[in-house]
């Protein structure tokens, strides 16, 4: 039996042909919100996500997740190429599958969660990108740097340095927002010196991602998630060419 590939974040994911899914997206309509239904349906999955039952969670996932997260895709798309007119927007390369990778999931073939992510290209690592997530009971979006690097971080932190003013201002625009700075962080403080406290929040973390995290209400239900996701990512864009332009490069 044939089988194809199926992209993921960090690996690739290999499955039968014949579980693929076989609808086309061409033409979507417009997204005005995920069904209602998924909240039950995502939370069942984990008491029922067997091979034998994967004939019948492949239809409604299709119906209440794959279906209106491809039309969330094409709304966002506008606000991604706003923010980089570089990034990847290929649905195969942005869009979570419904199908786990069965290298490492074999008991559980069905992802019990769904995601989009907006990522540039050409990068094996410290790849800078957009990103919404959603489980059954929370969802979060925001700016995340995938297969990160320390050697990246700290070109990120000579950026920093070398432009206070700018980086105070972006990351306080995206806390005006509500978003918040994630990530490990050093035992003690390697920057005394630095009296802004919004600086040293990210100077001092190993690693890091920028997000809003939320619990599923009302706006899952409608267009305005759509709105919302757009409005951060808007919010971000300063702060993302900021980023992109020191990640990647050598530090100092």
């Amino acid at each position: 039996m044939n089988s194809k590939v199926i992209s993921d974040e960090n690996h690739t994911e290999t499955t039968s042909a014949s579980t693929q899914p076989t609808a086309t997206y061409s033409t979507p309509e417009g997204f005005q919100g995920f069904p209602r239904e998924f909240v039950d349906f995502l939370f069942g999955l984990q008491f029922n996500n067997t091979m034998s039952a994967i004939e019948e969670n492949k239809l409604s996932y299709k119906r209440l997740i794959t279906q209106p997260l491809m039309q969330l895709f094409y709304e966002l798309t506008p606000a991604a190429m706003a923010v980089s007119d570089t990034i990847t927007t290929r649905p195969s390369r942005c869009v979570s599958t419904m199908y786990s990778d069965m290298r490492f999931s074999r008991d559980t073939p069905m992802k019990e969660y769904m995601y989009i992510r907006f990522r540039e290209p050409g990068r094996q690592r410290d790849i800078l990108g957009l990103y919404f997530d959603m489980g059954w009971e929370r969802y979060s979006y925001g700016l995340r740097i995938y297969k990160q690097t320390a050697a990246g971080m700290a070109a990120i932190r000579d950026g920093i340095l070398a432009n206070r003013q700018a980086f105070a201002r972006e990351l306080n625009a995206a806390y005006d927002l509500g978003m918040t700075i994630h990530g490990d962080m050093f035992a003690r403080d390697r920057f005394p010196d630095i009296e802004e406290e919004t600086l040293k929040n990210l100077l001092n973390r190993k690693q890091f991602y920028i997000s809003k995290d939320c619990p599923v209400g009302e706006n899952v239900f409608s267009h305005r998630l759509a709105n919302e996701i757009s409005q951060a990512f808007a919010s971000l864009k300063g702060l993302y060419k900021l980023i992109n332009q020191h990640v990647g490069s050598k530090p100092k």
